[in-house]
């Protein structure tokens, strides 16, 4: 019987516990998750054991973990600032990361595509697999199945609309606070279908307003020019919306739980539908199975995720 693959969680307050429950339900062991304070770590031990059954422990200092704990895989889901030390740290441990968008940040954005690069370096020089939490990038296959169905126009890509949303829980963020947050998701949909290609300078327009940000550029992919309008804000209450498409067929996306009781991903256009597993949950499964050896690849690896974040920089420089 093959040992199941350790995990250790950084950060479970917030989409970290659902990471670890999908690692749970993938087969891993969640055998450890840091969090801030003793108080805070006996809350989510709670919520986690409530979730998926964990039995593990939980630690205030990610080096004592990686020493105690020594996980295969270590998946970063702290805050943006931390992504990189955290990270740096893992990989320097011997561990496997998936870390969450963007790949790292911090308020002085100044030298970051250099250490980005350098972390994806460390990891090619371990050997170890590194990879980002840009789930959307799951999303495609599903809508071509959409998209073929409608006979909706060329596979070419030249048109992607994309308009994301998140409730604001409260929470007063400025354009370039929502940006950073949600500006990887559409990028990430884009880089599935054009992971070669260059924004055209000449066509960028960022409006950065008080609760969203609206992007227009030319995507230029060898001979192929895919204008992109994208389009992400805060709401204060109902469903957030996301939708996205190409070449003006668009779906919205939306979630529920199966008959099994796991929750799964919808995709819809009119009348039709796309029943899909969890983009996290897919995105989650491919990297095990990338760090098993069973794939080839993750679904984001870092380097992708280093487009992403030079892109997502390259944006938010032109509203400066």
């Amino acid at each position: 019987m093959t040992t199941p693959l350790r995990v250790a969680v950084a950060g479970v307050s917030g989409i970290g516990k659902h990471h670890a429950k999908w690692y749970s339900q993938w087969g891993c062991e969640v055998v450890a998750f840091t969090g801030t304070t003793p108080t805070s770590c006996d809350r989510a031990a709670q919520t986690l054991a409530d979730l998926f059954g964990f039995a593990g422990r939980s630690y205030t200092d990610l080096g004592a973990l990686l020493a105690e704990e020594r996980p295969h895989i270590v998946d970063v889901c702290t805050p943006n600032e931390q992504h990189l030390a955290f990270a740096a740290e893992a990989l320097r441990a011997g561990c496997h990361v998936l870390c969450e968008k963007p790949l790292i940040w911090r308020p002085q954005d100044t030298g970051l595509l250099h250490e980005a690069e350098r972390l994806v370096q460390l990891a090619r020089d371990r050997n170890l697999c590194f990879a980002v939490s840009t789930q959307y990038a799951a999303a495609p296959p599903h809508y071509d199945q959409l998209f073929r169905m409608s006979a909706a126009g060329p596979a070419e890509v030249t048109e992607l609309s994309v308009e994301m949303e998140t409730l604001s829980r409260g929470q007063v963020r400025d354009s370039r606070e929502i940006w950073i947050d949600l500006g990887p998701h559409p990028l990430s949909l884009l880089l599935a279908w054009m992971p070669e290609g260059r924004i055209d300078p000449a066509t960028l327009e960022a409006e950065f307003e008080s609760r969203q940000v609206v992007v227009r550029f030319d995507f230029q992919a060898g001979n192929n020019r895919c204008h992109c309008h994208l389009v992400v804000r805060d709401v204060d209450s109902g469903s957030p919306r996301r939708r996205f498409g190409i070449n003006g067929f668009i779906v919205d996306v939306a979630g529920r739980n199966g008959e099994n009781g796991v929750y799964e991903a919808v995709l819809r256009h009119g009348e039709q539908e796309a029943v899909c597993p969890d983009f996290m949950s897919s995105l989650i499964r491919q990297f095990i199975e990338t760090v098993k050896g069973e794939e080839p690849a993750p679904l984001v690896p870092a380097s992708l995720g280093l487009r992403n974040m030079e892109l997502q920089l390259q944006i938010l420089d032109a509203c400066r």
